[in-house]
């Protein structure tokens, strides 16, 4: 070690003054350049790693929330189509009591009144295929079941008023006879 320190030292002129070569500078920028991409390389993969990272996150929070709170709303669904299958027979009964109520006093209706309450019926009908075609699809959602409760309430409306206007006609075609004095 100490002849190399002497050898430096009596040559430090010679070994100050002598430029590398180009080459040396060429070899040193490209050497540069690699390290540069590599960088860069490396900068993409950990943005994509934690982009990924978080994507995974995301994912995972989501099933976790769909297996311990959405599926644990589905016995309150299966309760609420329950308690819209007991609707749903409650209207149907009112519905069946009144069309016989009609059917009693078809008698008092003229042909033409006779199509009309056949069409409206129909109408009615075919739009409440549509609602259970809709109800088969999506047995959940709450907008559709609203819709056909509301089906059934408007449908025993109507059937009340024909009863009521039938019972007006009867009463108007057989008069009481309790104001006469004997």
């Amino acid at each position: 070690m100490d002849e190399l320190k002497k050898l430096i030292e009596q040559n430090r002129q010679l070994l100050d003054s002598a430029e590398p070569s180009e080459r040396h500078f060429d070899k040193f920028k490209k050497m540069l350049m690699e390290k540069k991409e590599t960088q860069s390389r490396s900068i993409v993969w950990l943005t994509i790693l934690k982009v990924a990272s978080v994507a995974i996150l995301v994912v995972l929070s989501g099933l976790y929330l769909t297996e311990h709170f959405i599926l644990d709303a589905e016995p309150l669904a299966s309760q609420k189509n329950v308690e819209f299958s007991e609707a749903r027979q409650y209207y149907i009964q009112l519905v069946d009591q009144r069309i016989g109520t009609i059917e009693e006093m078809e008698s008092y209706m003229t042909p033409e009144q006779k199509e009309v309450l056949v069409d409206e019926m129909t109408e009615m009908d075919v739009m409440y295929k549509k609602l259970q075609k809709d109800y088969k699809a999506m047995p959940n959602d709450p907008r559709i079941i609203q819709a056909m409760l509301q089906h059934y309430q408007m449908k025993m409306d109507i059937l009340n008023r024909i009863v009521n206007d039938l019972e007006n006609v009867q009463q108007l075609n057989f008069p009481s006879h309790e104001d006469v004095k004997l």
